[in-house]
Formats: structure tokens, sequence, C-alpha cells
């Protein structure tokens, strides 16, 4: 079985606008329906789980009933990090899951994933045991200590820059975040973060520049505009 987890439980004080991200209308719609609509149509999706800001999970519910997510089986209240919040949710999951289910861990403030970056994913894990959408930046970076001067370039060949969906085995993420624990390794915001930082390899699958994630009022714009050229309104 497959299952999309979507991370919508964070906050972001900087953000410019009186609701969270994940909530934001657009055209008519929140963010987050942009999402679990995406998934809710993925043919290999089989039920969709939200880990969700505190207080908002009867929202979630209902957007889920008017715009019709059937899949949605699990609305949770997320933690205080992406961590906390993905544990909560792998620990909900193994009590009626199989530890061979597959989960698909998504931001739900990336509503333009297409159903070929889920899919690779998908894929990915199945050949690998996990796989995590990563892009090769346009640009070259450098290393700096003070923020104003560089001190080491670094080729964009070099790296990648990790987006969502990052999937795994759900018995594979139970026994990482256990790991975790016992091993000091706490706050981090990605599941891939984790699986480094236990000295493992990260398996990379196909991202998108167009898999936009929400972190700025210019940010919803630009989804906007993206969203507008995809439905051919531009």
């Amino acid at each position: 079985m497959n299952i999309a987890l979507l991370l919508a439980a964070g906050t972001d004080p900087t953000f410019g606008m009186d609701v969270p991200k994940q909530f934001v209308n657009v055209y008519n719609r929140p963010i987050i329906v942009y999402t679990m609509e995406t998934f809710q149509n993925h043919p290999e999706i089989d039920m969709i789980m939200v880990a969700c800001l505190k207080g908002w999970e009867n929202m979630v519910d209902a957007y889920a009933k008017q715009f019709g997510i059937s899949k949605l089986r699990w609305v949770i209240p997320g933690g205080r990090t992406g961590q906390e919040t993905s544990k909560l949710a792998v620990d909900r999951l193994m009590e009626e899951c199989s530890s061979e289910d597959i989960i698909i861990i998504h931001d739900a403030i990336r509503p333009m994933v297409s159903d070929a970056i889920i899919s690779d994913s998908i894929y990915t894990c199945k050949k690998k045991g996990m796989g995590v959408a990563a892009v090769t930046s346009m640009d070259n970076v450098m290393m700096t200590d003070d923020g104003m001067t560089g001190r080491l370039s670094i080729s964009r060949y070099a790296f990648r820059r990790i987006q969502t969906p990052q999937t795994y085995l759900l018995g594979d993420l139970k026994k990482a975040h256990e790991e975790a624990l016992d091993k000091g390794i706490e706050h981090e915001n990605d599941t891939n973060n984790i699986i480094s930082r236990l000295g493992k390899d990260v398996y990379f699958s196909k991202g998108s520049d167009k898999n936009l994630k929400i972190n700025t009022v210019e940010d919803v714009a630009m989804f906007k505009a993206l969203y507008a050229m995809k439905n051919g309104d531009i």
C-alpha cells in the first residue's frame, strides 16, 4: 500500500499573511487542497494522512469533504519540528499499517508536485529503499563564514537541492526515528537529514524547479502564475 503523508504542521512568523502558508487561498482554494488533490488523483496513491497544525484538524477534514478528497484517512496534530511531526505520523501509521507499506512524505506547501515526480519517488524507493526528490542547482555556490564574503566556490554539479516527496518503507522510517533518538539526533526538519546523519546514503529521485515550495508571499504569486500557465490561462 502507498500512503501519502502530507506535512502541514509548520508555522512561519516571517510569512506576511494572516493565515499559515498551507491554508492561504489561491483562486478560491487553500494551497493544501491543491496538494491533496494531486495525491487524490494519482493512481498509485491508496491513502492520505495529513499531519496538521494543531487547531486546524477540523478545517482539513472540512476541506476534504468539500473538495472530494476521499483518500484522506487520517488527520493528526503535528509536533514542534519536522522530525517530531514525522515520528508522530510514523508511530500512528505503525498501529494500522504494514512495515512494508510505502510512505510518500510531502510538504503540503509544495502544491505543484507532478505525477511524474511522485511516481519516480515511489519507483526509486522500490529499487533503492528510498526515493528523495532532488534537483541540480542552476547556480554555483560559495561557502561563507560571515554571510558577506566567500571563501570556497563549489561547483553546482557537486551538490543537489533536496525537495519532497521523500519516499521510504514504513518499517525503515520507524527504525530511523528510533535510532536517531538513541543517538541524540533531534530538531531536524527533513527525513533525509536524519538518514544522512545516521551515516546512510540518500538515494535521489526526480525533482523539478517547478516543484515550488511556498515560503514567502512572493512564492504565492509565483504559484498563481505557474498554476495559470499549467491550466492554459496564460
